[in-house]
């Protein structure tokens, strides 16, 4: 990792879309769906144009510093304390979010398909093909998803449209759900969902043209929002019991609605096979992210010798839960507020600030 590669501009909204579109493959609708009921829908466009509007607003805060990404900014803001407070937060987050992610996915697969096989054996089947594309570094890793990802939306777009003729849009009524308050203010939280928003925030330094920047990431959001939109909206009128359960994988059950004739059957394996790849790049990309951002803030020459120390913390940190119902706590609390100060609250008045001593640097000279 001396030298990174650089992302095209293609391969940098992969990379992106890869992260958002696993989280709403693994449950991210069903919170949606549980908290706002028949409302899903109209919750879904409104957190969509925030945060397509932040996106924008971040983009502007971000001009001003060419190549340089949030470390970055945080030691120019509040120098090397600051730096280092930043980017041990993000190491953290970055690892508590892959052993959250990979427990769940886990136990999802060892409920439907190895119900006999240890947790462990699953686990290590996510960690160790990342842990060996790493050393490939970035390159490699983003002409994987760039591969990979437009195979995983067509798969997404396609189980959406099998399923269409099943839907029954009297669930989306009353249109306002729960109400104005779990709607449009409660519901202000399901923001939470743009989580993939703290990668956009690494990227420029990343970017083989760092100009298009602003371009890339009001993409990724927007494309990210539409399927979003879709899931969630199918979801709801597929399964519309789906407002008042706490479903695994969600996403998993709307498969086993497909019929595609006598001649195919067991579909749902088939999306299951896309899922575990793009757990992968997920997996992958994160590695990639918590080596970077430990570089950046302890100065460390070669971070791939820490790879195998950080699998085994991620390994660890993922075995910690008891059982899926403490992880599913801590996909739906933690995460969700830790993401919620973490990336829309902190980063942005680094971004805010650090523009407001940008402008009077520049006054005074």
């Amino acid at each position: 990792m001396g030298n990174i590669e650089k992302l095209n501009k293609f391969e940098a909204i992969c990379l992106i879309l890869v992260i958002i579109i696993n989280q709403i493959i693994l449950n991210l609708p069903n919170s949606i769906l549980v908290s706002t009921g028949s409302s899903s829908p109209l919750n879904t466009i409104y957190i969509s144009l925030i945060a397509i509007i932040f996106t924008f607003i971040v983009c502007k805060l971000f001009k001003k510093f060419t190549d340089k990404d949030l470390l970055d900014i945080s030691h120019f803001l509040g120098g090397k304390i600051l730096k280092t407070i930043i980017g041990i937060l993000y190491i953290i987050f970055f690892t508590f979010i892959t052993s959250i992610l990979l427990r769940y996915f886990s136990e999802t697969l060892k409920s439907i398909y190895f119900k006999d096989a240890p947790i462990i054996f699953i686990l290590l089947v996510f960690l160790v093909p990342p842990v060996i594309i790493n050393k490939f570094g970035l390159n490699i890793i983003s002409k994987v998803i760039l591969f990979f990802v437009p195979t995983l939306l067509i798969s997404l777009l396609f189980l959406i449209y099998t399923t269409a003729s099943s839907f029954d849009t009297s669930q989306i009524f009353p249109v306002l759900g729960y109400g104005v308050n779990e709607t449009f203010f409660a519901g202000l939280s399901n923001i939470f969902a743009f989580g993939g928003l703290a990668y956009i925030y690494f990227l420029k330094p990343l970017l083989k043209s760092p100009n298009e920047f602003k371009k890339i990431s009001i993409i990724s959001i927007a494309v990210s929002s539409l399927f979003l939109f879709l899931s969630v909206t199918s979801l709801l009128m597929v399964l519309p019991f789906i407002v008042s359960t706490d479903e695994t994988l969600s996403i998993y059950l709307l498969t086993k609605t497909v019929e595609l004739g006598r001649f195919l059957q067991r579909i749902d394996a088939v999306f299951i096979f896309f899922w575990i790849f793009a757990t992968l790049c997920y997996t992958s990309v994160n590695i990639f992210y918590i080596l970077n951002i430990l570089k950046k803030t302890t100065n460390i020459q070669n971070p791939q010798v820490m790879t195998y120390c950080l699998s085994a913390i991620i390994l660890s940190a993922a075995l910690l839960p008891k059982d899926i119902a403490e992880v599913k706590f801590l996909e739906a609390i933690i995460y969700k507020y830790s993401t919620i100060i973490l990336v829309f609250g902190i980063s942005f008045f680094i971004l805010l600030f650090a523009n407001i001593k940008h402008k009077k640097l520049c006054v005074r000279t």
